[in-house]
């Protein structure tokens, strides 16, 4: 069976109550899951590898090994930052910050772990901005663009004419990056 970590409040809680060896047991076998793939050598797209080292992670916090728990989870914040569907705002990263900052005050490493405490809170006060923005949303979509289609009524029109013209320059410029970095040669100017 597999289950998704969002539908655990703490997924880690399951092992409460295991005795130390059964932990090591655990701790070993973890090991064998991700030893085909280095932490070093995960990137932001081997999600399987990054949810085992997310798993090791916990026994790690359980057994006590906070300085292995902190190298693994900054790997995996750091992963998880550079994907494009998770990113640094996304729920299941705000979760490994929270992981880390427990490991980092089991190690005593307090203003590591306030910084780390501050981006959290940070995270929550921008949640909960986003989620005002939502609600007049809400009120702007029943009430003033009715309105404002009377009153313009090209102007959805206008913005997603404005939206495809500024992606097309963003992917030109990418383009252009990409081309000057990988295929110089081609331009004739060596």
């Amino acid at each position: 069976l597999e289950y998704s970590t969002d539908t655990f409040g703490d997924p880690f809680e399951a092992l409460a109550g295991l005795d130390r060896k059964t932990m090591a047991e655990l701790i070993v076998m973890a090991e064998e899951a991700v030893a085909d793939m280095p932490l070093e050598t995960l990137e932001w797209y081997h999600e399987k590898f990054i949810l085992d080292y997310f798993a090791e992670t916990g026994l790690f916090l359980h057994h006590g090994l906070n300085e292995w728990a902190e190298t693994t989870l900054r790997a995996l914040i750091k992963l998880r930052c550079q994907s494009p569907d998770i990113g640094p705002d996304h729920h299941e990263t705000i979760t490994l910050y929270k992981y880390l900052e427990q490991a980092l005050r089991a190690q005593k490493k307090v203003h590591e772990a306030d910084e780390v405490a501050e981006k959290i809170f940070r995270n929550k006060q921008m949640q909960k901005t986003e989620a005002v923005e939502a609600e007049k949303s809400l009120w702007d979509q029943f009430i003033l663009e009715p309105f404002e289609s009377i009153v313009d009524p090209n102007k959805k029109e206008r913005e997603e004419e404005e939206r495809i013209k500024k992606e097309v320059r963003a992917s030109k410029k990418a383009w252009r990056k990409i081309r000057n970095d990988r295929f110089k040669f081609l331009d004739g100017t060596d």
